[in-house]
């Protein structure tokens, strides 16, 4: 059993509905494509739109679950893979997972299957799943067969971004499968593949990944590496060395937070060349190092600390435990695709200078949190990358270049500063709510229709002890129930599955206006049962609006059915025939519209009751790690040196930065807060829908008479939130001391002057601040 988070929810949903409209235009070799960030779960997402594809295809028009898969994967990913979604599966088994080797001769994929093979084993004409031979065991039987039972086939491709997917061999193969659906699954898509399925895209940033904790906040690169501290040593020993210093800085670190030994923090180290063997630079840098290893640090593979990941060589068992025997990992490019070691942490590659792209791909291993959250201390929350490309020809992927830091400001601790800590806000909400229906909705559902409709929920019979009473009163009520109901417009006398279709209508074809139906156009037929059931599953499930329909009209199946079960006696049989006869669907379906925006009341009060806010001690941090998207500016009393601005701050932060510039001689210093996460600054507040919510105060500075003040930073109406933000900060200052002032601050231009104007009063709330009359003018 698995359980997706907001963001897989999000793109799993928005999946599907590419996966059913690629189905629905029936134009073999559709695209849909899944990018998503290392650690955002892809095969988790993956397992879910497949699960639920075949369970709901019926619930579309033109659309059964007569389908199969294939999942083609690079090396031995399909392997992994297949563990997987194995044991994703193991309690519904709406799927059934098969490799190459179960495939029988004049193999066939059956509705449900989900076939995994290794891509290099299919696409080559060479390979023996490619050949004809007399037990029929090839790629085009086994499509030819399946097709000749009308079953759909659906191919997921993963890492979908590698060559050997999209070149002439694989184009061939695709062809020659001619899947229906080509899902494609990778970090990275080529530009081709992003042009072609650009309408039928789900990205997955990875923002949203970070946030929810599963991977780490960024990578620093060659952080603290200095040449002086180089003393004529080997580049490569050197690079060594800083990756040791920070090993043991993050054991101590994981002992400090979890306990002694729990997290093994393991050193990745990368040979340069990116064939799969050997080169003779290979060779003399794995010499050096395993030579170094052994002497300095005691690591070998004679004594388990040493694991080796190359060609032919693999000597990595119990490498992927929190607390395994190995230290370090010898690899080259064979763990770019799949391989999952969350205590991965420091990652030292040795690349040649001909190759200086550098992204997220390379890195990807060191980027799973360990246990999946983010810790106290912030630098577990980071990767560590130490390399020999020069600064200067490093190439970061665009997309990839605000998640690398290579930029690290300290704090002045030798001006003799007094950093004050100050309780900042951490926001924990103990159970989400989620765009679902829930248990709670039938209870909502069941008193919506008692007030609406005066009904009562029959007595519960003891069927041990049966007595006339019992069924007495339980018939009274019955009858009393349906009379009630009746009154208000609803028919139980139905006796058989019928649809109205529409008959005998004449259309022009050029028209293409709407064309109203009467009664006299409309006649009965009589359906199967199982059309009904169809037909009813249809119903609840196009009957859910505010909320994921794909996880919720199964709830509001149950719903229904167990209210006609308790307050009128019909079983699901007979309540299928009530609620969908025409003239009670219409108010049964407003009777649902009514109880799901009760629903969605009620999410939204228990989001704010479970949202509880947690504070804690904070001051500016001794040192913090920019990325390449901040430009470098010497400022004498910022907290930290140098000081970094992001190349895109607002037009009021850079202009109360010039302000504080100029008025260091009455500043001792100031700093700029970051705008999310743990290690900045925040203060609560409720925003304008009564949720309660974190803020990140801009500036903070001391003055040179001790006091401290606290700036948010704001235009005119740029927010409707800033009244709040500013009334909430009032309270923070007022119970944390008399020492501290400040407030939303507005910008005003005089005579081209910039002055800035902060209010010493608390504010109308969930307004516009539209005027700065009876702001103070800031003076310090």
């Amino acid at each position: 059993m698995y359980t997706l988070l907001d963001f897989q929810e999000k793109a799993v949903n928005a999946l599907q509905n590419h996966v059913i409209e690629a189905l629905e235009i029936a134009t073999p070799q559709t695209p849909v494509l899944l990018k998503a960030p290392t650690g955002a779960g892809k095969t988790v997402m993956a397992a879910a739109l497949l699960e639920r594809i075949v369970d709901q295809a019926h619930l579309h028009p033109g659309l059964d679950n007569n389908m199969a898969f294939i999942w083609f994967a690079p090396n031995t990913l399909h392997v992994q893979s297949y563990d997987s979604l194995n044991q994703l599966y193991e309690e519904q088994r709406r799927l059934n997972c098969l490799n190459l080797n179960e495939l029988s001769a004049n193999p066939v994929l059956n509705p449900g299957d989900l076939l995994f093979a290794n891509w290099s084993s299919l696409s080559s004409a060479t390979n023996i799943w490619r050949k004809e031979n007399e037990s029929n065991t090839n790629l085009e039987s086994l499509i030819d067969n399946t097709r000749q039972n009308d079953t759909k086939i659906l191919l997921i491709i993963d890492e979908a971004h590698l060559s050997a997917f999209t070149g002439a061999q694989a184009k061939a193969v695709r062809e020659l499968i001619a899947a229906d659906v080509e899902i494609l699954i990778t970090a990275t898509p080529s530009g081709e593949q992003l042009t072609k399925a650009q309408d039928r895209l789900v990205n997955v940033s990875r923002k949203e990944v970070i946030e929810q904790e599963l991977i780490k906040k960024s990578v620093r690169l060659n952080i603290g590496l200095n040449p002086d501290e180089q003393n004529g040593e080997n580049v490569h020993i050197h690079l060594l060395r800083k990756a040791f210093e920070k090993k043991a800085e993050l054991q101590k670190l994981y002992n400090e937070e979890l306990g002694e030994g729990v997290v093994n923090p393991l050193i990745l180290i990368q040979l340069p060349s990116d064939k799969s063997s050997l080169s003779d630079e290979d060779k003399t840098i794995r010499e050096v190092i395993e030579g170094l290893l052994n002497m300095e640090y005691n690591i070998s593979t004679a004594n388990g600390r040493l694991a080796i990941w190359l060609s032919g060589e693999k000597d990595k068992d119990g490498l992927e435990e929190m607390n395994g025997l190995q230290d370090v990992l010898i690899f080259k490019q064979a763990i770019a695709q799949g391989w999952d070691c969350p205590r991965a942490a420091i990652l030292v590659s040795y690349r040649n200078v001909q190759s200086p792209d550098f992204g997220i791909q390379t890195v990807g291993r060191i980027l799973r949190m360990p246990h999946r959250k983010h810790y106290t201390n912030d630098d577990l929350n980071h990767g560590y990358v130490f390399t020999n490309i020069q600064t200067n020809q490093i190439k970061f992927v665009p997309s990839d270049a605000d998640y690398f830091d290579k930029l690290l400001a300290t704090r002045q601790d030798d001006k003799g500063w007094i950093y004050t800590n100050l309780k900042t806000a951490q926001m924990i909400n103990d159970r989400k709510t989620s765009a679902t229906l829930t248990s709670a909705f039938q209870t909502i559902f069941f008193n919506i229709m008692e007030s609406k409709y005066g009904v009562k929920q029959l007595p519960e019979l003891d069927l041990f002890t049966p007595r006339e009473s019992d069924d007495a009163d339980v018939i009274a009520l019955k009858e009393k129930n349906t009379n009630l109901m009746r009154e208000k417009g609803w028919e139980f006398d139905i006796s058989s599955h019928q649809i109205k279709i529409p008959t005998d209508i004449k259309v022009d074809p050029y028209q293409v206006n709407a064309i109203a139906i009467n009664s006299e156009n409309s006649k009965d037929f009589a359906i199967t049962s199982e059309e009904f059931r169809q037909y009813f599953d249809r119903f609840c499930y196009d009957s859910i609006t505010l909320l994921i329909k794909e996880k919720s009209w199964r709830k509001m199946r149950e719903t229904l059915i167990n209210f006609a079960e308790y307050y009128l006696q019909a079983f699901e049989f007979d309540a299928r025939k009530i609620y969908l006869f025409p003239q009670n669907k219409a108010l049964i379906l407003d009777d649902i519209r009514v109880a799901l925006e009760e629903f969605n009341k009620y999410q939204h009060e228990q989001e704010v009751v479970n949202r509880r806010v947690e504070y804690s001690d904070w001051s500016i941090p001794k040192e913090r790690f920019y990325s390449e998207k901040h430009t470098r500016e010497e400022v004498a009393n910022h907290a930290l040196t140098p000081f970094y601005e992001l190349n895109v701050a607002s037009n009021p932060e850079k202009l109360f930065k010039d302000f504080l510039i100029q008025n260091e001689d009455k500043i001792e210093y100031w700093y700029k807060n970051g705008d999310s996460g743990r290690e900045h600054f925040a203060v609560d507040y409720i925003d304008i829908a009564g949720v309660k919510r974190l803020f990140f105060v801009d500036f903070i500075i001391r003055t040179k008479d001790g006091r401290i003040g606290l700036f948010d930073t704001k235009s005119l109406k740029s927010d409707i939130a800033d009244v709040n933000k500013h009334n909430a900060l009032r309270r923070w200052m007022n119970e944390n001391g008399t020492e501290y002032f400040g407030g939303v601050l507005i910008p005003v231009e005089q005579a081209n002057v910039w002055k800035f104007y902060y209010s010493e009063f608390d504010l109308e709330e969930n307004k516009y601040i539209e005027s700065i009359t009876g702001f103070t003018d800031l003076r310090f």
